[in-house]
């Protein structure tokens, strides 16, 4: 059997059978398995020297040790260059004074009388300072007071979404709707393109029945949505909604229906 580099031997002539070998490609295609080998024992080198330079090492200074213990020899380390910057702790105090320290000391019990020579005044002394001095001031007054603190304005109020009596338009659902038929005007533009359907608008009722923060939740697009919201912020007061007997702001949510005549 031929052995390999006889077989590719014979394959690179038959490549380059007729072409110029001097160009290059032929000497490394021959050149190859020879760099190939060099290469690997190259690297095996190289691992196997990692491998035992620090079993060397280690071996190296425990001769050097053992050798200073044998002759006697103290090894002294070299001192850190003295700078100015090197902060030095400050030394622990002596265990005794510690001891001192955290060591209870029982109170002494005296029957003698305590001397008030240190300037403080007296309990009898302070009562005599002080009275009890009435001052004038009228009822309205106060009352007037209490009322500017505890009346909170009514933007910051809390906004409930369900309550024990909802808000309702004056007169009925009846009158609502017959409100919003009256003002409503179609608009021309989206009757000629065919836009219908219902547009979902928000709005907040507010402690005294109003109708604030008209936002449209959902709408059908073109200018339906702005007469939708044109025509819910002229309504009147409703009768605000009620949480334990007193007037709350309440969201509301009310469809309004654009539908062509067909």
């Amino acid at each position: 059997m031929k052995k390999q580099e006889d077989v590719i031997a014979q394959m690179d002539e038959i490549i380059f059978e007729h072409r110029n070998k001097a160009y290059g490609a032929y000497l490394l295609r021959k050149m190859y398995n020879k760099h190939l080998t060099r290469a690997l024992l190259i690297s095996i080198a190289i691992l196997m020297a990692g491998l035992a330079y620090p079993l060397v090492s280690g071996y190296y200074l425990r001769t050097i040790v053992r050798h200073f213990e044998g002759d006697g020899t103290t090894v002294i380390m070299p001192e850190p260059d003295s700078r100015d910057d090197v902060v030095t702790p400050p030394a622990l105090p002596p265990i005794s004074d510690i001891d001192n320290r955290i060591r209870f000391v029982a109170p002494e019990v005296t029957v003698d009388a305590v001397s008030e020579e240190d300037g403080l005044p007296s309990q009898d002394d302070l009562n005599q300072l002080t009275a009890n001095v009435p001052v004038d001031v009228p009822v309205e007054a106060v009352i007037e007071k209490k009322g500017e603190v505890m009346d909170i304005p009514e933007a910051q109020k809390e906004i409930f979404t369900i309550v024990e009596e909802m808000p309702s338009y004056p007169g009925g659902d009846a009158l609502r709707q017959k409100f919003l038929a009256e003002n409503m005007v179609y608009p021309q533009q989206d009757a000629e393109t065919g836009i219908q359907g219902t547009v979902y608008v928000q709005f907040v009722v507010d402690s005294k029945g109003n109708i604030t923060d008209v936002k449209i939740l959902r709408g059908i697009g073109g200018t339906c949505d702005a007469e939708a919201s044109r025509v819910v912020k002229m309504m009147p007061q409703w009768h605000p909604g009620k949480q334990n007997g007193k007037a709350v702001r309440v969201l509301f949510i009310m469809p309004v229906v654009f539908k062509l005549q067909s």
